[in-house]
């Protein structure tokens, strides 16, 4: 659940920053996403003993 939550704010935050940036939705989205999946999926690609 942790990892869930981080995922999610970590998202969110990134979000902001490219929209900050850039001011463009796809570009947007697609940081956001990445960062929150990138997060979710941590453990199985860096096998992480957490």
């Amino acid at each position: 659940m942790i990892r869930f939550l981080l995922g999610l704010v970590v998202g969110a935050g990134s979000s902001g920053v490219a929209w900050a940036v850039t001011q463009n939705g796809l570009v947007t989205a697609v940081i956001g996403v990445c960062a929150a999946v990138l997060v979710w999926f941590g453990q199985l690609l860096l096998d992480d003993p957490f």
